[in-house]
């Protein structure tokens, strides 16, 4: 294998294609200093994959490229082509010639060919891969590696060492893998920094954990003990209740007996003393007789004693009975005075009481009809406000459209003008280009200045990608931690969810039963089959207590099948809510309104709760009476609109219950199933989306890292894209060669552009006439609309200020109303009134006529004149006899009264005696009663606290053989150990799981980090080792050859290579021992310029025997050389040629003599090199001086 051929063209001085043809052995290239033969060195090198422009003498890869000349123009590109031979088959390609070429334009772009076909990078490196090829091999030494060996401090003079024994490679790897096991031990540090920790919480948090498992059996059995005690409480108190409802019921039997023979009794009084009454009636009629006709018998008498005592007489009853008549008279002139008035005033209450049932009506009405009104307004203007609306929005719809004609024809003429003038810009600059020609240098350094600096911005964007990278990877690692931790709580919490830890006894059974089949008709508990908002899950918690864990069935069969399920394992006790019977309680839509205008009233709770409809049943029942506030005083404030009569939570947990009293503070360290369920929720939507996060961190992080190895890879390359600009230019100069042609070409052009431009004006004027009509309709139409909406809110202000009106009015109704109501209560009454008063008057009128008729008697006996003495006498006789028989029928009416008088005084006996019995059973009543209240108060607050502690409803059923004594005690006893537990943090078994679960974690990553570590540490013992025996075996044989090779080159004397540091293969450095002829062996820094030049050359030749190379291109390596040495290498380069193919930069004439073929590099015109060749073999001898 060797080299067959170089092509150069656009390459530095190159502007010219040029080729070298290679021959085994040596090839010389010589010329005069600044003739550019060192261009050829770079060239090779540039081909091989150089990527720093600073290595080929350029500050920017642009720089490669052709530049121009005085009478030359700067190429475009610049390319390279090696053709090697491949005969031997030493490239990993199936053909016996290769060629390699790489291309550059000043655009930027660049490309790398094979054998024609285009590739990478990567690909050329692939192929020279251990071939000994490559920009950083033996292949080109230059003078700059003769002067690494001689300045170069031994542990520095070593790399070459490194480089002939390819140990650079390991020791790059071994640094990646010092990195990864800095990072490794890093991370474990962190990993063993954390369990550490861990390790002192586990112990405190296993015995807290311990704590509140047992906290929570204990809590159990007394939650189980406690609803049994209270059930069987509440069975007793319902018994009691029982009997003393029927001892009431007796009682109040007894006094309504009691009442009863009290109001017969009070009958019979009443019957006695109508009949006495009646006596007395007939003995006042009897002693009204009597007076009479003792009156008549003493008239009679008198008479016929004395007839003037008889007109006496008759004269004084006459009078007495005009008196009398005169007072009934008056009295009922008086009545009849008073029935008027009263009349009156009952003909006014009812007139007043029409007017105001007429007022109501006439209220109704206006209530009916007046906002009607104004709505129908509102409605029909509103109808005429979108029929406008519609009218705007297809007028500006036209507008827009309008409007896009407009923009289209603007900027059609907008691109005419532009076109216009880039055309004549295109023709002044066709005019111009001999100025732009001359100013395009300047241009030039404009524009590496400017992209000098992207440059160093690239630079500046890789940095910022290596930090960000790393700010990433550590943000990463965080991220995994925390989803670690998280991921252990969410199996902690999915464990306790599957094993339905912290449910009662009965209900996990139940909820175990129904996993396995056993029963069928299990909807879940409560607290599975509802959601809440994490703001409010507190208040709901509260509101639903222990009835989280009530469960939900079905049926009501389903229901009992699984209590008898329940008795049958002795497994506990639970509370069943049967879907088919469960009833909604709700509170009235009169009761809530009120209550909806509080400001911190939330909602009822069980509008709070997302549940399956088919569930809404059971959370309106267990939750629709429950009112939800903001606050503690709000709630309050809202109880107290409530008259107290409904449950108020606040979303802290506080309550105030039904009849006023309140419940609140806070327990440390509970969890509940409910709020259990919900952090799962939380926890899962949590990691979701931090599974998402990391996600999107992942695609961001290796976005990075392709960004570092984008920049670390085309870094080197950017410099070829400085020039992007420069395309324009080019394209320009090329374009000048056609300016007539093109001159001619932009000036048609130019003309027609500008009747396409002045079409366009003439379009658009006419577009902008229809533009101004459509604006003007368009303004009109919301002038209309403006005008609609005012009319729509002036009405519905006035909508408003009847609403105002109507309320004022309602008001009004109320009121009057009110006073209807009491006028109808004030009629009622007058109108008794005065049926009792015209009874009165009735009674005065029947006895002014009996007043009337006596007088009238007295009067016509006064008229009837005097009668005889025996028609006296037989009058005195009769009314005699008549007065002792009415004295007569007067004793057997007082004997009578007297025995009606003992009956009754017998019966009001009786009926007090009736009436005291009746008040001891009323008494006897209200005693029972009060007592009735009292266990009915304390069957409710029994009954309250089951609901408020348990969320339970109490139950009739009874174990037979449960011992009540013995139950308290052990409760008792219970708490007595709750006690002594003390505080405990229902926290710590969730977090002693978590800590757990983050334990084992960690402790697998320790693991895993420990061999992770131990595979660094072995690999990078693997790697010392190969490089020590790399560097070894290399190190000898290369100072075995350097010995042999140095006494050829100085025709004999001595040399050897020292380690510095024998024990420590990896670090020594290597030190350089020479002893020239006829010298003492020393130091190779004790040696003159042209012993130490000889010397290194022979290192390096040493070298190159050890790690032979296809071919050798040594640049001016023996110019520090004398005459002598020169001779005494080229000596040594002829005989070393025929191992190894040599190309020679060089301008001595030793080197130049030992050479094959000599080509020589001149520049005959400025900046631009030339290539000659000539074959020595043909060459007379002496002919090169």
């Amino acid at each position: 294998m060797f080299l067959k051929r170089l092509e150069i063209i656009g390459f530095k001085s190159f502007a010219e294609r040029i080729g070298i043809d290679f021959v085994p052995g040596v090839t010389a290239v010589v010329g005069p200093n600044g003739s550019g033969k060192s261009n050829i060195t770079d060239a090779i090198r540039w081909v091989l994959g150089e990527q720093s422009a600073k290595s080929l003498r350029g500050s920017k890869m642009e720089d490669v490229i052709f530049a121009g000349s005085d009478s030359r123009k700067p190429l475009n590109f610049a390319e390279v082509t090696l053709v090697l031979d491949n005969s031997q088959n030493r490239f990993p390609l199936d053909y016996t010639e290769i060629s390699v070429s790489r291309r550059v334009f000043r655009s930027g772009e660049s490309a790398y060919l094979l054998n024609g076909q285009q590739c990478r990078l990567k690909d050329i490196t692939d192929v020279f891969m251990d071939s000994g090829l490559g920009k950083e091999a033996f292949s080109i030494i230059s003078q700059g590696r003769i002067d690494e060996i001689l300045n170069s401090r031994p542990e520095e003079r070593r790399t070459i060492f490194d480089e002939a024994a390819g140990v650079l490679k390991y020791r790059t790897r071994k640094r990646k893998a010092e990195h990864k096991l800095f990072e490794t031990e890093d991370n474990l540090d962190r990993v063993l920094d954390i369990l550490k920790e861990l390790d002192t919480r586990i112990g405190p948090l296993e015995k807290s954990a311990q704590a509140a498992k047992t906290y929570n059996v204990l809590s159990e059995e007394i939650r189980e003990l406690d609803v049994r005690l209270l059930n069987l409480d509440t069975g007793k108190l319902r018994e009691e209740i029982l009997q003393t409802s029927r001892e009431a019921e007796r009682l109040q039997q007894e006094k309504n007996r009691y009442e009863n023979d009290v109001r017969q009794m009070e009958q019979q009084s009443t019957v006695f003393n109508a009949q006495l009454a009646q006596v007395d009636e007939e003995m006042e009629k009897l002693q009204k007789k009597l007076v009479t006709v003792s009156a008549e018998a003493e008239k009679w008498e008198g008479r016929r004693l004395l007839s003037l005592e008889k007109k006496r007489n008759a004269e004084q009853q006459i009078l007495r009975l005009q008196t009398e008549l005169e007072s009934a008279v008056a009295e009922q002139g008086a009545l009849a005075g008073k029935i008027g008035p009263a009349i009156e005033q009952l003909e006014q209450t009812e007139q007043e009481y029409a007017g105001i049932a007429g007022e109501l009506d006439a209220i109704s009405q206006v209530l009916k009809r007046s906002a009607k009104e104004t709505e129908a307004e509102i409605e029909e203007l509103k109808s005429l406000y979108i029929e406008r609306l519609n009218e705007e929005a297809t007028l500006r719809n036209d507008l827009k459209h309008l409007e896009e004609r407009l923009e289209g024809e603007r900027t059609s003429s907008e691109r005419i003008l532009q076109q216009t003038a880039l055309l004549r810009e295109k023709l002044r600059e066709l005019k111009e280009e001999r100025k732009a020609k001359a100013s395009s240098l300047s241009r030039l350094e404009q524009q590496y200045e400017a992209e000098e600096a992207a440059y160093q911005q690239a630079l500046e964007a890789l940095h910022i990608a290596e930090k960000e990278l790393a700010s990433q990877q550590e943000m990463m690692q965080k991220a995994l931690n925390r989803q670690h931790e998280m991921s252990g709580r969410v199996r902690a919490l999915e464990s306790m969810e599957a094993d339905f830890s912290g449910f009662y006894s009965g209900v996990k059974e139940v909820l175990l039963a129904k996993r396995a089949g056993k029963l069928s008709g299990i909807d879940g508990a409560v607290a599975e089959l509802i959601s809440v908002d994490p703001e409010f899950v507190k208040a709901v918690e509260t509101a639903l207590g222990g009835a989280l864990q009530h469960l939900v069935t079905t049926t009501e069969a389903e229901a009992r099948k699984a209590i008898g399920y329940l008795k049958s394992k002795n497994a506990g006790r639970a509370t069943f809510l049967p879907r088919d019977v469960m009833k909604p309680r709700t509170i009235p839509t009169t009761s809530l309104y009120a209550v909806k205008q509080h400001p911190e009233f939330i909602a009822t709770a069980d509008r709070l709760v997302q549940t399956n409809e088919a569930y809404r049943g059971v959370t309106e029942n267990l939750l629709g009476n429950t009112l939800v506030a903001q606050t503690l005083t709000g709630a309050s404030a809202i109880a107290k609109l409530m008259n107290y009569r409904f449950r108020v939570v606040t979303i802290d947990g506080d309550i105030v219950n039904a009849g006023g009293s309140l419940t609140g503070g806070g327990v440390k360290g509970q969890a509940s199933v409910f709020t259990r369920k919900a952090e799962l929720e939380t926890l899962k939507k949590q990691l979701h989306r931090m599974e998402e996060s990391l996600k999107t961190a992942n695609r961001k992080l290796s976005d990075t890292k392709m960004d570092v190895a984008k920049w670390m890879q085309e870094t080197g390359r950017l410099r070829e894209e400085m020039e992007k600009h420069h395309v324009g230019l080019a394209a320009a100069q090329s374009g000048i060669r056609e300016v007539d042609i093109t001159i001619k070409s932009i000036e048609q052009e130019i003309a027609v552009t500008e009747r396409g431009r002045q079409g366009a004006e003439h379009s658009g004027s006419e577009l902008m006439g229809q533009k101004s009509e459509l604006q003007n309709k368009h303004l009109h139409v919301k002038e209309e609309l403006e005008s609609i909406q005012s009319e729509v809110q002036t009405l519905e202000r006035l909508a408003s200020d009847r609403r105002n009106e109507e309320s004022a009015l309602i008001a009004k109704q109320s009121n009057l109303r009110e006073r209807s109501a009491v006028l109808r209560e004030q009629r009622t009454y007058q109108q008794a009134s005065i049926a009792a008063m015209e009874e009165s008057a009735k009674r005065l009128a029947e006895k002014i006529l009996r007043l009337q008729e006596e007088l009238q008697f007295f009067h016509g006996s006064d008229e009837g004149g005097e009668l005889t003495a025996d028609e006296i006498q037989k009058r005195i006789e009769g009314a005699v006899q008549e007065k002792s028989t009415v004295e007569q029928e007067l004793i057997q009416k007082r004997e009578s009264r007297v025995l009606l008088s003992q009956q009754l005084e017998e019966k009001g006996a009786e009926l007090r005696q009736l009436r005291d019995q009746a008040g001891q059973a009323v008494s006897a009543l209200n005693t029972i009663n009060v007592a009735l209240s009292r266990l009915e108060v304390k069957y409710e607050g029994v009954t309250q606290r089951l609901l408020d502690d348990y969320g339970l409803y109490p139950e009739a059923d009874f174990t037979a053989d449960f011992d009540e004594q013995q139950a308290r005690e052990r409760v008792e006893m219970l708490k007595s150990e709750l006690e002594a537990l003390g505080p405990v943090n229902q926290g710590a078994i969730p977090e002693f799981e978590e800590v757990t679960e983050r334990h084992r974690f960690l402790s697998e990553q320790r693991n895993d980090l420990l061999e992770a570590k131990g595979t660094l540490q072995e690999a990078m013992s693997e790697m010392d080792r190969e490089m020590k025996t790399r560097f070894s075996t290399t190190f000898a044989a290369v100072r075995q050859r350097f010995r042999h090779v140095f006494r050829e080159m100085f025709g004999g004397g001595e040399a050897d290579l020292l380690l510095t540091d024998p024990d420590d293969l990896l670090e020594t450095g290597v030190d350089i021992m020479a002893r020239p002829p006829g010298k003492k062996l020393q130091n190779l820094s004790l040696l003159s310029g042209g012993e130490r030049a000889l010397t290194a050359i022979a290192l390096l030749f040493s070298i190159i025997e050890v790690r032979p190379v296809p071919f050798c291109i040594l640049d001016e390596v023996e110019a520090a050389l004398d005459e002598a040495n020169v001779i005494r290498y080229s000596k040594y380069l002829k005989k070393f040629s025929e191992k190894t193919q040599f190309i020679v930069i060089t301008h001595r004439k030793g080197t130049m003599e030992g050479a094959d073929v000599l080509y020589g590099v001149t520049m005959q015109e400025s900046g631009v090199s030339r290539l000659i060749s000539v074959k020595l073999s043909e060459v007379p001898e002496g002919a090169i001086m």
